[in-house]
């Protein structure tokens, strides 16, 4: 008892010390907006958590903290090597059907998706998605966010026919929520668009499209490159349906972007 009774305060201390940098790296990150401070505040979080053991559920909340952090800064293989520690550690605390993996896999998932890793993005957000579902229903925002991913990783790997189904599902749970011009709304819609036009659903594209582009427009500005992408999307619909006055007017906007987003690079 003489041997181990002084451990115990330093051990509240180092808690408390790890404690305490990770409340000011969520500030940082949350409030602030200083990624690249949070980045660092949060590394020497996780080497206090480490004094606790390499499994402790301290070391993997941490790297849970500089996966999101890595992510904003698009530091994509940094953010995926830390959710993949922070999941090993999850699992084994918690269980593979926990909610806590269910977010790391999500978290995973939309990592790989940006990487262009479509195959394992879909195995990760299909984990979530089952999870999501059993603990959440088939009509939550969070099941509706994994059937986006489901649905965007399908389209990647152009399995359009399988895409569909998820995403219409999104989009019908995201509508509502939030209504017919929620940002996430329109993300789906626009997922939705390429979908269709892929399966030859043309008017279902051409209306999808139209929705897309003027809750990207509202949402993210007249500017945004994510509006140039609708608007050359549907500008390829409207040429294949013959409708070239539309489409060159689509094409036309979406170029002014790209030269005014190369301006500012």
């Amino acid at each position: 008892m003489l041997t181990l009774s002084p451990a115990l305060p330093a051990q509240d201390n180092v808690d408390a010390a790890w404690k305490d940098l990770i409340n000011k790296g969520t500030e940082l990150s949350a409030d602030a907006h200083d990624n690249a401070q949070a980045e660092q505040i949060f590394l020497k979080a996780l080497h206090e958590a480490e004094h606790f053991g390499a499994s402790d559920i301290r070391v993997g909340a941490t790297h849970n903290r500089l996966g999101m952090v890595y992510r904003e800064e698009k530091k994509y293989q940094d953010a995926e090597n830390s959710f993949r520690k922070a999941l090993a550690i999850f699992e084994d605390l918690y269980g593979a059907d926990s909610l806590d993996v269910a977010n790391i896999n999500y978290n995973i998932g939309n990592i790989l998706l940006v990487q262009g890793k479509a195959p394992a993005a879909l195995s990760a957000l299909k984990k979530s998605l089952d999870t999501y579902r059993r603990l959440f229903g088939d009509a939550s925002l969070k099941t509706a966010d994994a059937l986006c991913g489901v649905g965007d990783s399908l389209r990647l790997v152009k399995a359009w026919q399988e895409a569909e189904a998820p995403l219409h599902q999104c989009a019908q749970i995201r509508e509502q929520d939030g209504g017919v011009l929620s940002p996430d709304f329109g993300e789906a819609e626009n997922s939705l668009a390429f979908v269709y036009h892929r399966e030859g659903k043309y008017a279902l594209s051409d209306s999808a499209f139209k929705m897309a582009e003027k809750i990207r427009e509202r949402s993210k500005g007249i500017t945004s490159p994510d509006l140039a992408d609708t608007l050359e999307g549907h500008a390829a619909l409207l040429r294949e349906m013959g409708r070239d006055l539309e489409a060159g007017k689509d094409a036309r906007v979406a170029e002014s972007i790209r030269k005014l987003q190369n301006r500012v690079k």
